[in-house]
């Protein structure tokens, strides 16, 4: 159906589980990227989107991983849940990946930074 399709569907009374039906299964990326809008708009937390994406008979992992993007983008880290990141393993590292991405337009060399020399070595 699309990505329009899902914001129609947003707008509706639909009970969640049918509008994810009539989007797909996920399988394909057109799916995917419909239900996990569609997640995202009718979502009331960052939780809610996900649990929303990741309970459906389709290729929910995909749909849980991308309105997780959709909903980060759109309201910032600070919405993913305590209890989440406690156990997450190597969060430092992906907290490290993640600042790098973010400011890696002002780098100007690896040479410049030994810590970002250390983290990503050019040999």
């Amino acid at each position: 159906m699309g990505s329009t399709s899902a914001v129609e569907l947003s707008q509706t009374d639909k009970p969640h589980h049918i509008a994810i039906q009539e989007l797909g299964e996920g399988w394909v990326a057109e799916e995917a990227l419909a239900i996990s809008v569609y997640c995202a708009l009718v979502a009331e937390s960052f939780e809610q989107g996900v649990v929303l994406a990741v309970n459906h008979d389709g290729d929910s992992d995909s749909t849980g991983a991308i309105t997780g993007n959709i909903l980060g983008a759109m309201h910032g880290t600070g919405v993913i849940p305590q209890r989440w990141l406690e156990p997450l393993e190597l969060r430092e590292v992906i907290e490290a990946v993640a600042s790098d991405l973010w400011t890696c337009q002002e780098w100007h060399s690896f040479m410049d930074d030994d810590g970002l020399w250390e983290r990503y070595p050019g040999y």
